[in-house]
Parts: C-alpha cells; structure tokens; sequence
C-alpha cells in the first residue's frame, strides 16, 4: 500500500498527544486507571458533556482558542479551515477505536456505537435495512432493492502509520457510479448548457424559516434537460445494480486509492462485495485490509470502461430528444415546497460562493 503521508504544518505528533492526553483526563480525571478496554469503552460511549470538556482542552492547548463549556460548540464550528485537520487528528485521538483508532462520522441508532458491529458488514447491512425502512415509510410504493455492499458509502477517519487520514469506504460498484456521474454530468453541461439561478421566492419567509426557491436556466431548453435528466437518473440506478450483482462474482478484494482535496489527507477503500465487508472488522481494519489489497489499475481499467459507456448513452440519448422531443407533452410532476432554516440556508449559500 503505498503512503502519501500527511504532515501537519505547525504542530507535532507529540504536541497533539500530549493536548488528547490532558483532554482526556478533563472528561474523567479515573481514565488512565482504566483497563486498554475500558479506555476504548469510553472513547465510543463517551457522553455530551465529557465531549465538550475534551473539545474545549484542543482548542486551548492547540490554537489557544479560549472558551466556556457552553461556548464549545461555536467556537469548534467557527475554526478556520487551515486548523481544523489539527483539531481533528487530536480528537481522533480521544474516540478513535481499535488499532487504527477509527472513527465512523455517521450517525447511528441511539445506544449504538462502533463496538457494536464487529466486521464492516455487520455495520453496512444494519445500515442498508435502516435506509431501505426509511424508504419504504417516506415512499409507499417503493418495492425495496437486494442487499448489496456499500450502496451508502461511509465518511471515516483513521491512522494510517501514526498519521491522520480522512477516508471513505465504498463498494467498487458505488464507486463506479460516483465516477460516472461526475464524468456525465459534463457531458451534459455541455451538450446543453445551463446554470441555477434564483427565483422570484428564493429566500422569502414562511413557517419558521425561508424558501428554497432555485431554478435551471437553460436558455429555453429547460424541457429538453428534463427529459434528458430523467433518463439519466434511470440509467445509473439499472447501471448500479447491475455492476453490483455482478461484483458479487469477484473474489474478496480492496482497492485503495488516494486522493487531494483541497490538501486534505484522503484515502478510498474501495471493497468489491459483502464477503469481502465480512472479512473485515472495524478494530483491525488496517491489518485485515492489508491480505486483501489489489491493484488499483483494475478500478482504472473498468472506470475508462464504463465512463465511456455512460458518455455515449448521454450523447445517443440527447440525439434522440432533440430529434424526437414534444414540449406540449408535460410530465406531470408533484410539486415540493422546500422550507430551510436560516443557517441552513446560509451555509448553502456558503458552499455555491466556494464553487465560484
């Protein structure tokens, strides 16, 4: 596996350790008396309060960020970019569980946590059910799919030989269509051009908060984009499934792969089907990777495949709708009033200004 470590710019490991150390001593002044699983007991389960007095020692000792219990959270959400990875690999430090000291960023059900799923399957399909309930509920006719690995990918953190790594673990099916869909919809901007614009109730109060009002300007082809949308959206669900059933074949496997993201430690692990998830388990996770790794010249080999695949369904498919197309024909559709919070739509706001 080769490494691209991460090194931070101006703190030491050792400043970092010592920062957790004393952080974790602040949420129980007993845990260094603890047993190594007692410890990690802790780290997983730990409460809300334990959680702040651990944040508020980091932002002390590390960026000199001094605050109260009650003023934490603020103070967390509003550190620079440039910081947070400092923060973050100390906190790591605090919750992280098993070799590796990972971290699952997601939610779980109340009472739940890492510990409680031994291999990466144990989480994926308790996960896949929850989805598919969600599903079920929110949408009455929706039939409900097979289990397949990683249909949701999950956002990790880790250490990766004592350095800290984001990460995220996928199917090589999910993968593939992430990979696709990012080459097609280039395909699609520009075979017709389009941009979103506000419309006219774009952040106009009502019930408790604004209106998401936000509309596709595409120099009057708006219907012919649609059409062509829809279409799209059909192909990479029957595209996923496909790839998934047919993965199931393949022997157990990991694909990892590294990327940049605005300087950001960031590592794929790419898992081929649900016995290799079954082979792995969370407070081993390096170390069961490691007999499992592949070439990643496979994943390249069938991402060109199935990218040119897909980019020539979009073209054919565009032909079509503009050779065929009716526009007095209209979709019937249900309309959705979308409600956000203030902050919400802030933070929107936010990520479509990063993009400019």
């Amino acid at each position: 596996m080769k490494e691209k470590p991460y090194k931070l710019a101006h703190l030491d490991r050792q400043k970092l350790m010592v920062a957790a150390r004393k952080a974790l001593i602040a949420a129980d002044a007993h845990y260094y008396a603890w047993t190594p699983e007692e410890r990690e007991r802790f780290r997983a389960t730990m409460g809300e309060n334990a959680i702040l007095r651990i944040q508020r020692v980091l932002l002390d000792d590390l960026l000199d960020i001094k605050c109260r219990t009650d003023e934490v959270d603020e103070a967390w959400k509003n550190v620079p970019l440039t910081d947070l990875n400092q923060l973050n690999w100390a906190r790591l430090l605090t919750t992280g569980v098993g070799d590796d000291y990972i971290y699952l960023n997601e939610c779980m059900a109340e009472g739940k946590t890492l510990l409680d799923f031994p291999t990466l399957y144990d989480y994926d399909y308790a996960d896949n059910l929850f989805q598919e309930e969600a599903r079920k509920r929110d949408f009455p006719d929706y039939g409900g799919i097979a289990y397949y690995a990683y249909q949701h990918p999950s956002w990790v953190r880790l250490l990766i030989h004592e350095q800290f790594y984001y990460s995220t673990f996928t199917s090589l099916a999910t993968y593939m269509l992430d990979e696709i869909d990012s080459a097609g919809e280039e395909v699609i901007q520009q075979l017709i051009p389009h941009e979103y614009v506000d419309g006219k109730n774009h952040g106009k109060q009502e019930q408790g908060g604004f209106l998401w009002d936000v509309k596709i300007d595409a120099a009057g082809q708006e219907a012919q984009l649609d059409e062509l949308r829809s279409r799209w959206y059909g192909y990479k669900r029957e595209r996923w499934l496909a790839l998934s059933k047919s993965n199931v074949q393949r022997p157990p496997a990991v694909y990892v792969h590294d990327k940049d993201w605005d300087d950001d430690p960031h590592r794929f692990f790419v898992f081929t089907n649900e016995r290799t998830l079954k082979q792995i388990r969370w407070r081993q996770f390096l170390s069961d990777c490691n007999s499992l790794v592949a070439d990643y010249a496979e994943v390249e080999k069938l991402r060109a495949e199935e990218i040119g695949q897909a980019n020539l369904w979009i073209v054919e498919n565009h032909e079509d709708i503009q050779e065929n197309f009716d526009p007095k024909v209209v979709k019937l559709r249900k309309k959705r009033k979308i409600i956000l919070t203030e902050s919400a739509l802030d933070d929107l706001s936010e990520i479509d200004a990063d993009k400019e």
